[in-house]
């Protein structure tokens, strides 16, 4: 099972990676969400609707990542893979407040071996997919979404680390900016990083998850409302947001989070705390859900330089599926969402039940390169009877930007460490990706 863990939605890998080392707090998301909105055509006006077309921006861009990995999950196979490919899309000027894009993804492999246990599952597969076609209303604050696109809400993100990435189709509302919005969606097909075209699978089914307990089931996917506020006040910054989502034959999720931080100082420290509550909804295609999860993440930041430490409670339960664990149908075996302790080369919410903790540092060196490290530690359980997998994993990463006239250029470097008193050999990955957007 090729699992990997990036947690935030697609602007350029630079932002991605920054996101990730920064603690993937939930804030990053949205205002990453908001860049890659200021992107399109907002701002470009037409007077015409000829001038729709004619004054339409193209963009994209041109990728390849190696992951080299050994001993893959504690196995004795080691896998080196690269990849080349990249993005192709055209987004049209805005006249009289709707506008449109479409886009194409393409990924081809280097030299891969012959066995494809040998080979990442995801960098693997050849790709040539046509990705976003939305028409989108806007007018002030408000805007609507109709088609195949990127939806940027908890454990249902772009997650734009691989060539392509996953994708959503169906309609989407939004209302407000970066730091205060409201937002409500209804989806209905989803497209994985190696799917061609949109099913009504997910993340559970036999293509993503190997050992699946569903095979090829369908669902007519999610639906769901949300947002985020920030209020400024005198000392302290509060950032709160609350989500419900409807994972339709899986289950209802409701996760709040609230964060307080110091407004001014040469150091100022932040305290939050996030719970999720989520029960079985549906067919109940795992069988029985029931998880509660309950998260502390205390730190401090120093000009550019963030430290936090996280802690997430996932209670027991043994009558539910995963010993308690959250499903989520479009993160399973991707990335471990908004949660404060996570892995890099595995989710938490896949893990199983008991206590998790992350310590992350992390900060820019100059203008050019943004560095950082984590430890974290999965006490966790996947069954009553099962013995806690006591995973440590070490994660260091770089991210470079040269500026200049190689502005567009982007170079990401990480590397992490996974061991486990019970298996007989670490388990580790580098992931290099180079990207030129334009």
């Amino acid at each position: 099972m090729k699992k990997f863990s990036l947690k935030v939605p697609a602007t350029t890998p630079f932002i991605i990676a920054a996101a990730i080392a920064a603690g993937t707090c939930q804030p990053l998301l949205a205002q990453a969400a908001d860049a890659a909105t200021d992107n399109s055509a907002g701002d470009n006006q037409a007077a015409t609707f000829a001038e729709m077309f004619s004054k339409g921006k193209v963009g994209g861009n041109v990728r390849m990542i190696y992951f080299s990995t050994h001993n893959n999950f504690f196995s004795s196979i080691d896998q080196d893979t690269v990849s080349y490919g990249g993005k192709l899309g055209f987004t049209t000027a805005t006249f009289n407040g709707f506008s449109a894009g479409v886009s194409g993804f393409i990924q081809r492999g280097i030299g891969h071996a012959s066995d494809p246990a040998k080979v990442d599952g995801y960098l693997g597969p050849n790709v040539t997919a046509m990705g976003e076609a939305y028409l989108k209303w806007q007018h002030e604050k408000f805007d609507i979404t109709l088609g195949n696109q990127q939806l940027e809400v908890p454990f249902a993100g772009t997650y734009d680390w691989r060539m392509a990435p996953q994708l959503f189709q169906g309609v989407t509302a939004r209302y407000g900016d970066a730091d205060n919005y409201v937002t409500a969606f209804r989806m209905y097909r989803y497209k994985s990083y190696i799917d061609n075209t949109f099913t009504r699978q997910t993340t559970y089914n036999s293509k993503i998850d190997y050992g699946s307990l569903i095979g090829t089931q369908e669902t007519s996917g999610f639906w769901g409302v949300g947002g985020e506020r920030s209020w400024a006040l005198d000392s302290v910054i509060l950032k709160g947001q609350a989500w419900n989502m409807t994972y339709l034959d899986y289950a209802n999720l409701t996760y709040l989070e609230g964060q307080v931080a110091q407004k001014e100082g040469d150091i100022k420290p932040f305290i939050g705390a996030q719970l999720f509550y989520e029960n079985g909804s549906g067919r109940e295609m795992l069988g029985n859900i029931r998880s509660r999860v309950y998260g502390v993440q205390v730190g401090a930041k120093k000009n550019s330089i963030t430290a936090s430490l996280g802690y997430d409670r996932i209670v027991p339960d043994s009558t539910s599926y995963g010993n308690g664990a959250l499903v989520t149908p479009y993160a399973h075996y991707v990335g471990s969402g908004p949660l404060y302790a996570q892995p890099f080369l595995s989710s938490t919410q896949d893990l199983g039940a008991g206590n998790a903790y992350a310590f992350d540092v992390n900060g820019a060196l100059n203008a050019q390169w943004f560095i950082g490290g984590r430890y974290s530690y999965m006490d966790l359980k996947s069954s009553a009877a099962a013995d806690s997998i006591r995973q440590s994993e070490y994660l260091a990463y770089a991210i470079y930007k040269p500026g200049g006239a190689l502005k567009n250029l982007t170079v990401t470097n990480f590397i992490a460490l996974q061991s486990q008193p019970g298996q007989s050999r670490n388990y580790w990955q580098n992931r290099l990706a180079v990207e030129y957007a334009f």
